[in-house]
C-alpha cells in the first residue's frame, strides 16, 4: 500500500514538473547577421577589449570572436591579418596560422611568389 502511494506521488510530481516548463522565447528581428556584426565592428569599447585580450593574453576566445566580427562584418582581408599574425607568431595558435594562409591566398590572381611562400609557411605551421 505504501509503495502504491509513493508511486502515485512520484508520477504526479513528474507530470507537474514536465507540464510547467516554459517555452523558450525566440526574438525575431529584421536585422541580418551582417548588420549585427557591422554594429559590433563599430562598437569601439567591445573591439578594444577583444583586441587587448587577444594580443596581450593570447585569449583564443577573444580572437575567434574578433574573427567572426571581421569575417561576417566584411572586413576579413583588411582587418584580421594583424591579429592572426600576432596570435600565430606570439602564441603559436594553429588556427590563426591557417587564418594567415587563408587571408594571404584570398585572391590567387594577384599572389606573387614571395607571398605565396609566406602563405605556405603559415599553412605548414597550422598543422
Amino acid at each position: 500500500m505504501k509503495s502504491n502511494i509513493i508511486m502515485i506521488v512520484v508520477i504526479s510530481a513528474l507530470t507537474f514538473a514536465c507540464n510547467n516548463k516554459e517555452e523558450p522565447k525566440v526574438h525575431i528581428t529584421s536585422e541580418n547577421s551582417g548588420t549585427f556584426f557591422k554594429e559590433k565592428l563599430s562598437n569601439q569599447k567591445l573591439m578594444d577589449s577583444l583586441e587587448n585580450r587577444a594580443l596581450c593574453s593570447g585569449d583564443t576566445l577573444a580572437y575567434n570572436e574578433l574573427k567572426g566580427i571581421y569575417y561576417i562584418g566584411g572586413q576579413k582581408v583588411t582587418g584580421l591579418l594583424y591579429y592572426s599574425l600576432i596570435m600565430s607568431n606570439k602564441y603559436n595558435y594553429k588556427r590563426a596560422s591557417y587564418d594567415v594562409y587563408d587571408i594571404l591566398t584570398h585572391d590567387k590572381k594577384v599572389l606573387d611568389d614571395k607571398t605565396k611562400k609566406m602563405a605556405n609557411d603559415y599553412l605548414e605551421k597550422s598543422k
